[in-house]
């Protein structure tokens, strides 16, 4: 099939879909192929922080303006996605009050808002923190899902005229002379064939830049950063805790929904696939994070996991952490005479709708277009619709409601909505639109229920078992880094049910 459109974007992150409505906000049509689903890669694999900034603030000032300034813009367009819990910096015994101090002087420099507690203070907010703990700073950070705000963007975006092909690899990219003539593509699941001729291409894949700009014959400074998560079966903390020194490992523990998730680690790497968490990534994790909430010597985890940060150097650095956490926006036509092609690498999570911003603003400058952006305005489409774990109660309140995910209250109605407006390609896509296998169990008993739905509906071609051992697969790999005390009993139930019950 041949496709013809004015801008091709490749990747279905947060800065990818965030590009597409920008341009469709602007009247500029587009159409984003992803190799996978939405969130596959660093969006889908963070700790779900809405930062202020405070972690960067002393070290990299430019990025914790941006996360300040896009923090409050998120809290107005995207409410729904959001969780306002506040940060705290916690100063222990071993860090003194030296690096608290610079800390402070540099939040008011980027303008981040802070209040000084006392020890008792931060007790009486926070019970589970370390008595002996010496002081905390409050910041303005909070908690995000950041599959919620990728798929809304993302639906926005298609509402407004933008075309997103999902499970569509890039096969092939033409050139022809200084201009990128067409980009070959792939869909994954029933094989066809795509011939896409755009005007402009944009490169939002993230930590796969240069296995994208290799194809063209270029490359970027990139420095592949894994970070390590940990994910506890209950929310340990109602703030998000930071440790106030340095940033170093192990020094956030993030309320989401409801677990806890405990970041991070900094490991460079020198492939983009086929990376995992290491015993030792797990104990230096609990080691670290324990030290703010002893509690975690003894909680529960659930499931381990990382993401690679995408991190642009212009001159190598051994240490990742020294890395700007700022983004980085990249015209091929001036720096290597492609004149078509805008790689946008780089930032995080909180600062993707400026990312998309400065890259539409540099399409419609080499379109001679004048169309201001106006994403910062608009509210996502659900924005003022209540959600979160509050308003579900209460659904199963006055409702029968049939429930599919006992830990994450996830009904068959809110399965089957999706299913009515979204092609079926992986069974992970209906548990990136829902919460569906992300609690205590991870799926456990909840992914064999969610089987039986689609049978019922018809929407399983093939073996059904195959789909459970994928699920299982993928499962494994995140328990398998902590499958210790409680987990190994609760595998030793979960093998029994699906050796025992599904000949699996």
């Amino acid at each position: 099939m041949k496709m013809i459109t004015e801008v091709l974007i490749i990747g279905g992150g947060a800065t990818g879909v965030g590009i597409a409505r920008d341009l469709s906000w602007r009247g500029i049509p587009s159409i984003l192929i992803e190799k996978g689903d939405f969130a596959s890669g660093a969006s889908g694999r963070n700790h779900g922080l809405l930062h202020s900034g405070g972690r960067y603030a002393v070290t990299d000032p430019g990025a914790a303006r941006e996360c300040m300034a896009e923090n409050r813009i998120l809290r107005k367009i995207a409410p729904h996605c959001i969780e306002e819990t506040d940060g705290l910096f916690v100063s222990l015994p071993e860090d003194g009050f030296d690096y608290r101090e610079r800390f402070l002087r540099a939040c008011d420099e980027v303008g981040i808002q802070t209040a000084l507690l006392s020890r008792d203070e931060t007790l009486e907010l926070e019970p589970e923190l370390d008595p002996n703990l010496l002081s905390a700073v409050k910041v303005p950070d909070g908690s995000i899902d950041p599959f919620v705000l990728i798929l809304e963007n993302a639906r926005d975006a298609e509402e407004h005229g933008a075309k997103i092909l999902l499970h569509t690899e890039m096969t092939s990219l033409i050139l022809d002379g200084d201009k990128i003539k067409e980009v070959g593509a792939k869909d994954l699941g029933g094989g066809e064939e795509y011939t896409i001729k755009a005007s402009y291409i944009v490169n939002a894949t993230g930590a796969w830049a240069n296995q994208f700009l290799k194809l063209a014959g270029l490359q970027i400074g990139m420095a592949l950063s894994k970070g390590s998560m940990l994910i506890t079966n209950q929310r340990l903390t109602h703030h998000v805790i930071n440790r106030c020194r340095p940033p170093s490992d192990g020094d956030i523990v993030v309320p989401n929904h409801t677990v806890s998730i405990l970041g991070t680690t900094s490991v460079r790497l020198e492939e983009v696939e086929n990376f995992e968490v290491t015993p030792h990534e797990v104990s230096l994790l609990i080691q670290e994070t324990s030290k703010l909430v002893p509690a975690i010597q003894e909680a529960r985890l659930i499931r381990a996991y990382a993401g690679i940060r995408p991190l642009f150097q212009s001159e190598t650095k051994e240490d990742d952490r020294a890395i700007s956490r700022g983004f980085v926006l990249i015209d091929h036509g001036e720096r290597d005479g492609i004149k078509n092609l805008i790689t946008i690498t780089g930032g995080k999570l909180v600062t993707y709708r400026l990312m998309a911003e400065k890259t539409s603003d540099l399409l419609c400058k080499k379109m001679g277009m004048h169309t201001p952006c106006s994403t910062h305005l608009k509210a996502l489409p659900k924005a003022n619709r209540p959600t979160g774990l509050t308003e579900k109660l209460k659904q199963f309140s006055f409702e029968r409601v049939e429930t599919l995910c006992d830990c994450e209250l996830t009904s068959r109605k809110e399965v089957e909505e999706f299913l009515k407006t979204d092609k079926l390609k992986d069974l992970q896509d209906i548990l990136h639109r829902t919460r569906l296998a992300k609690g205590s169990c991870q799926g456990g008993f909840c992914v064999y229920r969610l089987l039986g739905v689609l049978h019922d509906l018809r929407r399983i071609n093939g073996n059904s078992n195959e789909f459970l051992k994928k699920f299982l697969e993928e499962r494994w790999k995140g328990i398998r880094p902590i499958l210790w005390g409680p987990a190994v009993k609760e595998e030793e139930l979960m093998e029994g049910i699906y050796k025992g019950i599904f000949n699996l």
